[in-house]
C-alpha cells in the first residue's frame, strides 16, 4: 500500500512555561500547565505507528529490490554464456523469490519405448511433449548411459520427440530432461538429481 505522508506542525500555546500549582489536600500539589493550545500536531500511538508502518515498508521494498538486483547481476554477468540447444541463462539466489526471467528449467518427461542407438535420425515416444522445443537441448538418462542431444522434431499429435542420433541403447522409461541437476534450497545448492529405469515381468501362475 502506498504511504501517506503526514504533515506536522510545532505546539504553539499562548502563555508558555506558566504553571498552577494545585493542593490536593494530602500535603501534595500537582503543577498544571496554565496554557492553552493553540496550534500543533498531537504525539500519539497512531501517528507513530503509522510512521514504523512506513520505516517497515521501505524497508521491506529495499530488500526485494537488491534480492531483485542480484538476480538481474546474476542475469547479466551469464546472458552471453549460453550454450547452443541449452537453456541460455538460470539463476537462484536462494532468497525464496522465484524469478520470472532465470527460473531453471525443469521439464521432464520418460521414453515408453526402448530407444536403440542410431547415427541417424531416432524418434522417441514419450509420455508428454509439454515444455519441450525444437532446437532445445535434453539429457537422456538410463542405466545404459548418459548422453546430451538436441531435440530436431517434435510431434505433438504422436508425442514423440526426433534426435539426430543417440549414442546409447536405453531401455524404455529413460529419462529425458532439460536438466537433470536439482535445487537443494536448504543447503542452497545445485545436486545431481535421482532417476532410474525399472524392469517388471509379470507372470501368470
Amino acid at each position: 500500500m502506498t504511504y501517506v505522508k503526514q504533515h506536522h506542525v510545532n505546539r504553539l500555546v499562548d502563555r508558555p512555561n506558566t504553571y498552577v500549582l494545585s493542593e490536593n489536600g494530602d500535603g501534595t500539589v500537582q503543577i498544571v500547565p496554565a496554557w492553552n493550545v493553540i496550534a500543533g500536531t498531537p504525539v500519539n500511538d497512531t501517528r507513530l505507528n503509522h510512521m514504523e508502518d512506513g520505516i517497515e515498508g521501505a524497508h521491506l521494498l529495499v530488500e526485494k529490490s537488491e534480492r531483485r538486483i542480484t538476480r538481474l547481476e546474476a542475469y547479466l554477468d551469464i546472458d552471453n554464456r549460453g550454450v547452443s540447444g541449452a537453456q541460455a541463462r538460470f539463476a537462484d539466489t536462494y532468497d525464496g523469490q522465484t524469478d520470472p526471467v532465470l527460473q531453471l528449467d525443469q521439464t521432464k518427461t520418460y521414453s515408453l519405448d526402448e530407444i536403440a542407438a542410431n547415427a541417424s535420425a531416432v524418434t522417441v515416444q514419450v509420455a508428454s511433449v509439454t515444455g519441450l522445443s525444437v532446437g532445445q537441448e535434453v539429457t537422456i538418462a538410463s542405466s545404459a548411459g548418459v548422453e546430451d542431444q538436441q531435440i530436431a522434431a517434435i510431434d505433438t499429435v504422436d508425442q514423440t520427440v526426433t534426435f539426430p542420433s543417440v549414442q546409447y541403447s536405453h531401455p524404455k522409461g529413460a529419462l529425458i530432461a532439460r536438466t537433470t541437476m536439482e535445487m537443494d534450497t536448504e543447503n542452497q545448492r545445485f545436486q545431481i538429481g535421482s532417476w532410474a529405469t525399472y524392469s517388471v515381468t509379470i507372470s501368470e501362475a
